[in-house]
Parts: structure tokens; C-alpha cells; sequence
């Protein structure tokens, strides 16, 4: 079985984290902190992502068999290493269950309001299952598939909306005033918590030369469907975004977007044809998501039955769901937890690490040491 990573499927893996953020909502949280200061928000952070791309980039080219648990590891021996891990396991247990809860509220509230909830969660975790025991090879397939139709879903959005642009919605451009837009905003760097993934791709890939095409590739095409979203919500509503701009039981101002598109008098309910594959980016995001759990709990503690592993995983998420199952509380820990435990893990924890390891390596290198990670 094939594990390693071609440019195309690293590209695929990466986007596919934003197209599931995108889907969830959460461009609305930016808009409602810097309304229509947002694109401005956008590209002052954006820009900074950038130059810290740059650093990933060149950094990890010292590094080319390692992902920053290994670095952890060299930087702060066993303990850093069981730190990181831990503290990466919480976050992508507790990512799964956002997105699963906030997306089955989603299409429990627009078609199924009468069916349990217990049978909507099911098959999410049955699929989840299934492809956690297939391995990578089945959910990086998965997400090939699906990426092209799925990015043109953000991007027909736009494209599907354009009758019904307001372009007096763009200004002020500068927002609510410079201090939200350059100061208060910076916790909008959270949508771009894709980078994570920048820390992890370099020992699965096919091509060890890609990785810095990779990274700038797959930033710039987020860094598109980013905007693309946020200028598509920016132009059809007045901001700040609310729960009055919906007539039914969710504040999801994407999903409305959808219902504003009409193609013809046949096509006249294009929603139903996005959530359908909607689903499937959804089902490919959180079966990765369940997978890297997987794989950085055998990289932890190398479990010999990684079935009965899995099983735990679901059993978990499966907890969570039950328990997280309110809007209010989905809403309330993605913009109050969940975003700030993104910046934490990607921004500060992350590149202080592989800067330690840079310079620990620098280093050794002087003194003549070579470091190679431990199997």
C-alpha cells in the first residue's frame, strides 16, 4: 500500500481543511470581528502567513525525514515529544467533534429536523471507521476525487451570486475603524490554521524537492478560497453577519449563499446539490482528522492492534457529539476555544519548536554531530 504523498494529493490534503472551514461557517466569525475592513484583515495576515511560510519552508529543508513530533523530540527529548503529541491529540479529537456536531446541526435543521440524531451520526462514524482500517492510501483518494468539485462549489458561490452583488457592502474598506481591522483582527489568523499541516507533510511525501512548491502552492490557493468566501458573504449581506439573515434554525450564512443561486426554473434548489457534496468534504476532512490521531498516538506509544485503537477514536468522538450537539455551544467553542488553541499550536508552539531544532541542529552541525531520528 502506497502512504506517500504526490504534489497533487499534499495540495488536495491541504486545501481540503479550508473548503471543510469554509462549508462550517467559520468566515463568519471573521466578518463579524472586522465587517468590512475583512479583505484588508485578510491580506495583512495573509501576508505575515507568508513570510512564516517562507521560514517553514526553509527551515524543514534540514529536516527532510522529520515532522515537528520528531523535532520535539530532538529539541526536548521524550517529554516535549509526549507534550506535543498530547497537546496535537486534543486538538484534532477536538476538531473532528466541532465539525461533525456543526455540520450534522447543519443538514439536521434544513432537511432531517424530525430524524434522531443518533442515526445522522452514525454513518459519519461508520465512514470514519472504514477508512481509518483502509489507511491513508483510501481517504488521500478520497479527497483527489472530490477536491475539483468541491473547490468549485467555493468558488461557484461567487460566480452563482453575482445578480445579487451589493458592492456598497465592500466599504468602508477599512472596516469598523484600524484598530479591529489591524489589531483586534489579528485572531482572524486562525483560517489559516491549514499551515499545521506544513509541519507534518515532509516525511510522507513521494518527492522530497516538492515540499516548497507544496507550501506556496497550497497557501496561495487558500489563501483564494479565503477571500473568495468572505468576499462572496461581504457582497450579498450587510454586515456584521447574524442569525437574522437565515429563515431557518442555523446562523450558517454560507450555507444561505446556496439558496440564493438559481440556475434555472429546474435547478431552482442548488442548496441540496452543495450540501450532497458538501458531505463528502466533510467525511474526507474528519476521516484525515481521525487518521492523524491515529497515526501520532501509534507514533507515541506504537500500539500493535491499531483496530481496537480506532475503535477508541470513534468511541470518543462519539461521546463529544452526544455531548456538543447545541448550536450555542458549537458556536461558542469554535469562537472562544477552539479558534485560539489553532493560533497557539500553529503559530507559537509549532515554529518555536522547529526554530529550537533549527538552531540545535546548526549546532551539532558545527561540532560535526548528525542527528538521525530514532525508529
Amino acid at each position: 500500500m502506497n502512504n506517500k504523498l504526490s504534489l497533487y494529493e499534499t495540495i488536495c490534503l491541504v486545501t481540503i481543511i479550508t473548503i471543510s472551514q469554509i462549508i462550517l461557517n467559520y468566515p463568519e466569525y471573521i466578518i463579524n470581528i472586522t465587517g468590512t475592513g475583512s479583505l484588508i484583515n485578510l491580506l495583512f495576515l495573509g501576508l505575515i502567513s507568508f513570510v512564516i511560510c517562507i521560514i517553514i519552508s526553509n527551515i524543514f529543508k534540514n529536516f527532510a525525514n522529520s515532522d515537528i513530533i520528531d523535532i520535539a523530540e530532538f529539541v526536548g527529548g521524550n517529554i516535549l515529544k509526549f507534550i506535543v503529541s498530547i497537546l496535537l491529540i486534543i486538538f484534532l479529537i477536538f476538531s473532528t467533534i466541532l465539525a461533525v456536531s456543526n455540520f450534522l446541526y447543519l443538514i439536521r435543521s434544513v432537511y432531517y429536523f424530525d430524524i434522531n440524531y443518533l442515526t445522522l451520526l452514525a454513518p459519519f462514524l461508520i465512514i470514519m471507521m472504514i477508512s481509518n482500517f483502509k489507511g491513508l492510501n483510501s481517504i488521500k483518494k478520497l479527497i483527489a476525487t472530490f477536491f475539483p468539485i468541491l473547490f468549485l462549489s467555493i468558488i461557484f458561490l461567487f460566480v452563482g451570486n453575482f445578480e445579487n452583488i451589493n458592492v456598497n457592502n465592500l466599504f468602508p474598506i477599512m472596516g469598523f475603524n484600524y484598530k479591529t481591522t489591524f489589531i483586534y483582527g489579528i485572531q482572524n489568523i486562525f483560517i489559516f490554521n491549514f499551515m499545521l499541516l506544513f509541519f507534518f507533510i515532509m516525511p510522507v511525501l513521494n518527492r522530497k524537492n516538492d515540499y516548497k512548491r507544496i507550501v506556496f502552492i497550497s497557501f496561495f490557493i487558500n489563501l483564494l478560497l479565503i477571500i473568495i468566501s468572505i468576499i462572496s458573504l461581504l457582497l450579498i449581506y450587510q454586515v456584521p453577519i447574524n442569525r437574522s439573515l437565515t429563515n431557518i434554525n442555523t446562523i450558517n450564512s454560507i450555507y444561505t449563499l446556496t439558496r440564493k443561486i438559481q440556475i434555472s426554473d429546474f435547478l431552482s434548489q442548488t442548496d441540496a446539490i452543495f450540501i450532497f457534496f458538501w458531505c463528502f468534504g466533510i467525511l474526507a476532512y474528519i476521516s484525515f482528522l481521525t487518521f492523524s490521531i491515529n497515526y501520532i498516538l501509534n507514533k507515541l506509544f506504537n500500539f500493535e492492534e491499531k483496530r481496537q485503537l480506532t475503535f477508541s477514536i470513534i468511541g470518543i468522538i462519539l461521546s463529544g457529539c452526544l455531548i456538543i450537539n447545541t448550536l450555542d455551544l458549537i458556536k461558542f467553542l469554535e469562537n472562544n476555544v477552539f479558534k485560539y488553541y489553532s493560533i497557539i499550536l500553529t503559530y507559537i508552539l509549532s515554529l518555536i519548536i522547529l526554530f529550537l531544532g533549527y538552531l540545535k541542529n546548526k549546532k551539532n552541525f558545527k561540532k560535526g554531530l548528525k542527528w538521525k531520528i530514532k525508529k
